[in-house]
Parts: structure tokens; sequence; C-alpha cells
């Protein structure tokens, strides 16, 4: 009865999701983990180059050039995107961007990068941490070239962000919530009013991608774990996401939290 009583009592003292344990990784696993992805690409690009050209002489003397010029054509591009993603993860900023390279990033790199860490079992959470701050480096230089309309600027919430004994179904009709403080969702309500954007509470990844093709919107700032951004950023693509990892004082999937403050600067990158 006392151990009810005290969990009764702090539900009612918390005001909101305290900061999670920071966990940002350094560059440095991302960067070798980018230039194995870059030297197998180089090495596979080079042996089925070569391979064919025996045979290629045979067709036409000038195919195995053509062939060769293709494949340098690919390696000096991926190389390129190498040097530019590697300068995004050492400083922090992009100084050249291309939506080709977003491409590159969310459909090449990325796997190439999981499948050498699994090989040398680097947590692949440091992965997923570090593509999501580039890609968010992305998105922001995508919008520098045209502005975005409030209403068509979708927040995606994940449902365990609401306070777990909430009797409120808030994933329905997210302005059921009656603003108790108790989660962020209240805060997040405000925001819409602020900036005029729309707001989503998400059960699971399914219903979240429903919603994103119904509404097309034309930007999503998602809220949920590495695992579940990194899928979502890969299966939302081209569609600019700007993705935040949740807070998780209670471990994952309940009672999670988000950073107002980055919220705030996310609309107000894209708004701004």
């Amino acid at each position: 009865m006392s151990l009810l009583k005290n969990s009764v009592k702090n539900s009612e003292k918390w005001q909101g999701s305290p900061e999670s344990i920071a966990y940002r990784p350094g560059p440095g696993v991302f960067l070798m983990l980018l230039a194995v992805a870059t030297v197998a690409v180089a090495f596979f690009g080079f042996f089925f180059w070569y391979v064919p050209t025996i045979g290629l002489k045979n067709i036409h003397p000038a195919l195995p050039y053509i062939t060769g010029a293709l494949f340098i054509t690919t390696a000096i591009f991926i190389v390129g995107g190498t040097a530019v993603i590697t300068a995004a993860a050492v400083k922090g900023t992009l100084f050249f961007y291309s939506p080709l390279l977003r491409w590159f990033l969310v459909k090449v790199f990325l796997p190439l990068m999981v499948m050498a860490g699994g090989i040398l079992r680097v947590p692949k959470i440091k992965i997923e941490r570090i593509f999501i701050d580039i890609n968010n480096q992305m998105v922001l230089m995508m919008k520098k070239k045209g502005r975005l309309i409030p209403k068509k600027i979708l927040m995606l919430m994940p449902h365990c962000i609401q306070f777990d004994n909430c009797k409120i179904k808030v994933t329905r009709n997210v302005r059921n919530c009656a603003g108790c403080g108790k989660c962020e969702i209240g805060e997040l309500l405000a925001l819409t009013e602020e900036f005029g954007v729309d707001l989503f509470i998400s059960t699971g990844g399914t219903v979240a991608r429903r919603k994103v093709h119904e509404d097309r919107p034309d930007a999503v700032i998602a809220v949920a774990c590495e695992r579940d951004l990194t899928s979502g950023l890969q299966d939302s693509y081209p569609l600019p996401v700007i993705a935040i990892v949740n807070q998780r004082p209670r471990g994952y999937c309940m009672e999670t939290g988000v950073s107002m403050v980055e919220i705030k600067q996310a609309l107000t990158s894209l708004l701004g």
C-alpha cells in the first residue's frame, strides 16, 4: 500500500520529462565506418570493372574505357560525398548540399555503415544517432531553397509521450488533452497555436506512415527513439524530416519525453 502511495505521490510531483542521460557519441566511430564503407565500394567497383574488361575488349576496344570512366565518375562522387559527410560529422555543419547526396546518405551509406558496424561490432545506436544529426543538417539546407507554409508542417509524436495513467485518448484527437502538465502534449498544442502547424500523436510506425501519406506535408518534425527515426527517415525519403531523439527517463516506450527547446528550434528553422 505504501508503494502505491509513493507512486501516486511521485507521479503528482512530476512536471514533465527530465533530461535523459546525454548520448551523443563522438564522430570517430561514424567516420571509421564511413571509411570502411567507402573502401568497400571502391574495391568492388574496381573488381566489377576489371573482370568484364577482359570480355568487353572482344565486343569493342573502347568499351573497357567507357565502363572504366563510368566507374571512376561514380567513385569520385562517392569519395566527394564521403568528404562532405565527414566534414559534417566533425564540424557539425555542411558546406555543400545536393539532393543526390541525401539519397546516398539514406539509401547507400547508412546500410553500408550498419553492415560494417555489424561486422566490427559497433553499437547500431551510435551509427543511427550521427546519421540523424547529419540528416537534420541536410534538411535545413534544403529549406533554404524555399519558404514553407506552417499548415503544411506536421509534428509527429509517439503515443508513449503521454502520461501513463492518463485516461484521455489523445491518439484520436490530440485536442482532447486537458493540459495538466504531466507530459509535454499541452505544450506541444500551444506550439500549434503559436506557429500554425499540425500535431499528431501516433500509436505506431504504420499509423505514422499512413498519416504522412494521407496529409502529404511539406516537412515533418518527428520524435521517437533512434531505431524508429532511422527506419522512418528511410521509408519517408525524399520527404524532409527533422528527427529529434526522445528522452527516456523511464526507459523505452513509457512516459518518454521531448526537449521543447529542440522542437521550437526546429520550427523556427523551418519557418524562419
